[in-house]
C-alpha cells in the first residue's frame, strides 16, 4: 500500500500536475498579494477608513481562503481523476493487478499518496494567505491547528468522489462531474449565506442539501467561522457576506463529512475489485 502511495505522489510529479498547480497558486497569491497591499492601503486612507477598517482585512483573508479552495479542488480533481480510469485506458493497469496486490490496497495507496501531497500543498498554501494578509494589512489571528487541518480536509472530500467515479466513469467524463458536484456544493453554501441574511428558509434548505451532496463548502465555513471568531479578531465574520459564515457548522457535520469520505473509498474499492479488466 505504501509503495503504491509513494509510486502516486511521483506519477502526480511526472505528469506535471503539481507544477503546473504551483505556477497557477503562485500567479494567484501574486495577484492576491498586489491586491491586499494596494486594496487596504488605498481603502485605509478614504473617508471611510475608520469604520471600514474592522472589516477590510478579514474580507481580504475570507476572499483569499474562498478562491484559494478553488485551485485546491482542481489540483484534486486532475491528479485523481484518470486515477483507475486513465490506468485502464492506457494498459498500465495491467502490470499492477497481476502483481501479489489487493485492488483494495491500489485504491487505498493511490488515495493515501494524493492525501499526504494534497495536504502539503493545502497546508502551505493556507500559511502563504495568512502571512500575506498579515503583512500588509496587521490583522494576527492565532494559529490554529484546526483550521489547518480543516482546511486540507477540503480537498480530501473531492479527492475521495474523484476515485470513486474514476472507477467506472471515462476521465473526462469524471472530470466534468466531478467539477459540477463540487460547484453545486459551492452555489449551494453561498445560496445558504444570502438565505440566512434575508431569512429565506427555502434557501437555506436548498444549502443544507447541498452540503449533503458535496459537504466540502461546509468546511470552508467552519474555518471561516473559527478564524474571525476567535479572540483578537477585529470584526464579526457575520459581515462578510456569501464568504462569511453566518452559523457554524456542527461537529455532526464533520461526522458526516469524514463518513462522507469513507463511503466513496469504500464503493470505489468494491467497484474496482469486481471490475473485469
Amino acid at each position: 500500500m505504501l509503495t503504491i502511495a509513494a509510486l502516486t505522489c511521483k506519477e502526480v510529479v511526472r505528469r506535471r500536475i503539481l507544477l503546473v498547480t504551483i505556477v497557477l497558486a503562485a500567479a494567484f497569491l501574486s495577484l492576491y498579494g498586489i491586491g491586499v497591499h494596494y486594496g487596504y492601503q488605498d481603502m485605509g486612507g478614504s473617508q471611510y477608513a475608520g469604520p471600514m477598517s474592522a472589516l477590510i482585512a478579514p474580507m481580504f483573508l475570507s476572499l483569499g481562503l474562498y478562491f484559494g479552495s478553488f485551485i485546491i479542488a482542481f489540483l484534486a480533481v486532475m491528479a485523481a481523476v484518470g486515477s483507475v480510469s486513465g490506468e485502464i485506458e492506457n494498459g498500465v493497469i495491467n502490470a499492477i493487478v497481476p502483481s501479489p496486490v489487493r485492488r483494495v490496497d491500489i485504491i487505498l495507496g493511490k488515495f493515501i499518496g494524493y492525501s499526504l501531497m494534497l495536504s502539503v500543498f493545502s497546508s502551505l498554501f493556507y500559511a502563504a494567505v495568512l502571512l500575506i494578509v498579515r503583512y500588509n494589512t496587521g490583522l494576527h489571528l492565532p494559529v490554529k491547528a484546526g483550521a489547518i487541518t480543516l482546511f486540507c480536509l477540503q480537498p480530501v472530500v473531492l479527492l475521495a468522489v474523484t476515485m470513486f467515479g474514476s472507477t467506472f466513469l471515462s476521465t473526462l467524463a469524471n472530470g466534468i462531474a466531478c467539477f459540477m458536484l463540487y460547484a453545486v456544493g459551492v452555489v449551494g453554501g453561498m445560496l445558504e449565506q444570502i438565505g440566512t441574511l434575508v431569512n429565506s428558509q427555502m434557501l437555506v434548505n436548498i444549502g443544507i442539501v447541498s452540503s449533503l451532496l458535496m459537504p466540502a463548502d461546509s468546511v470552508y465555513r467552519k474555518i471561516v467561522f473559527n478564524l474571525l471568531s476567535a479572540p483578537g479578531s477585529s470584526m464579526s465574520y457575520m459581515m462578510l457576506g456569501p464568504f462569511g459564515s453566518y452559523s457554524e457548522p456542527s461537529v455532526w457535520m464533520l461526522v458526516y463529512t469524514g463518513l462522507y469520505i469513507v463511503i466513496f473509498l469504500a464503493l470505489a474499492s468494491l467497484i474496482f475489485s469486481r471490475k473485469d479488466i
